[in-house]
């Protein structure tokens, strides 16, 4: 395990997560790729990174067969009970060896699930979903948005407009700064990717940023063809766009 995914796992794994995820609510650009590829869903789906199942449960109306991946077992445990005929399973999935070769018609990786990986293992994990998918057996997932970080806020930001939200942000200022310290030698500014401490959860995560085009020449070096790219609202994004309202962008790419 890399230093990056460790600190990462660490985190989703101490729990206490459940009740920020325990919904059913769907980005626009989430709706619009159900639907632009129900056909590809109705089959065997499996969704890495499933958290709460809150779109595991849209999922499992419209397929043959869900399963769903998440190392968080409190949330394993929530969607075992409210999604009774879906399949559960509590690991990391870095290692998706529980599973038959080509036995999926698509597999999700939704919320930017892959970003809590090294590139090294981000790269292995795209190897493995390219065998367990059937022929021209279809990848649904979303990442953070490398034109975006420029963006992004700085541990010492506060919202002065909002007095209850400046109150919140001065008192969580300490930890912010510690975590942002404590992770700043982790950070990296690579040609293809960027490893970025940004603000989730007090700066205490590490995630992985990659451009539109370094996306698609990544799918293409694990066999896969990226054939849409939508932003957070749902618009196309097209080659060398940037799309810096957007931090994270939503793709398909299908098994070449």
């Amino acid at each position: 395990m890399s230093s990056v995914s460790a600190e990462n796992v660490s985190v989703w794994a101490r729990g206490g997560f459940l009740g920020e995820y325990a919904h059913r609510q769907l980005r626009p650009v989430e709706v619009i790729m159900l639907v632009r590829y129900r056909e590809d869903i109705r089959g065997r789906v499996l969704e890495l990174g499933c958290g709460a199942g809150r779109l595991t449960g849209y999922l499992a109306s419209l397929a043959r067969e869900t399963h769903g991946v998440d190392v968080e077992p409190q949330m394993v445990a929530h969607c075992q009970r409210q999604l009774p005929h879906a399949h559960f399973h509590q690991a990391d999935f870095r290692d998706l060896s529980f599973r038959d070769s080509g036995s999926f018609d698509a597999v999700l990786a939704p919320c930017n699930a892959l970003d809590v990986l090294a590139d090294d293992e981000r790269r292995a994990v795209l190897d493995a979903v390219h065998g367990l998918l059937v022929e021209r057996g279809l990848l649904i997932m979303s990442s953070h948005n490398r034109g975006h970080v420029t963006r992004l806020r700085h541990p010492t930001h506060v919202r002065k407009q909002d007095p209850l939200r400046f109150a919140v942000d001065v008192a969580r200022l300490p930890r912010r700064i510690r975590n942002s310290r404590r992770l700043a030698s982790m950070q990296r500014d690579e040609p293809g990717y960027a490893i970025v401490n940004d603000s989730a959860y007090n700066f205490s995560l590490l995630h992985y940023y990659i451009s539109r085009d370094a996306q698609q020449q990544q799918f293409a070096d694990h066999g896969f063809e990226l054939i849409d790219c939508l932003d957070i609202d749902g618009r196309w994004v097209g080659p060398g766009e940037p799309a810096p309202d957007s931090v994270e962008l939503h793709y398909a790419a299908r098994k070449t």
